[in-house]
């Protein structure tokens, strides 16, 4: 008799099903499925628009470096490269987010009364790019 009474006996096990994990793990892994591609273009949109306002940064202080040093042009500042000592008004040279090299160029005219930043990550649809004052708008 005891017999028959421990299988027919109730048992108030608790926790989940094998079954029900396996659901839960499934909608999390759609979740994410569609959450990371919005999540990475986010993280890369981030990093672009950072180079870009790092490239602001290094053109203003080209040009207060001209403005203070009195020069016709930019030639002189162009072949100095993005340094401090170059562009005192920098106490730092800008990181790109990427590692990517800054670099002073002549801008959209031949001559050197223009100039642009350039971004050396990346290329294609990747790449940061340049800024030319007075060409790109923000």
């Amino acid at each position: 008799m005891s017999r028959s009474r421990s299988i027919s006996a109730p048992r108030n096990r608790k926790g989940f099903t094998l079954i029900e994990l396996l659901v839960v793990v499934l909608i999390l892994a759609i979740l994410m499925a569609v959450a990371m591609p919005l999540y990475l273009s986010a993280v890369t949109d981030a990093q672009r628009k950072t180079c870009r306002a790092n490239m602001q940064t290094i053109a203003n202080a080209v040009q207060a470096a001209r403005i203070k040093t009195g020069a016709s042009d930019y030639g002189t500042i162009i072949t100095g490269g993005v340094t401090t000592t170059i562009l005192p008004d920098l106490t730092a040279v800008p990181v790109c987010p990427n590692a990517g090299a800054y670099g002073l160029a002549n801008g959209s005219s031949a001559t050197t009364s223009t100039f642009k930043v350039t971004c050396g990550y990346g290329t294609g649809a990747g790449a940061h790019g340049k800024f030319e004052p007075g060409v790109d708008s923000n």
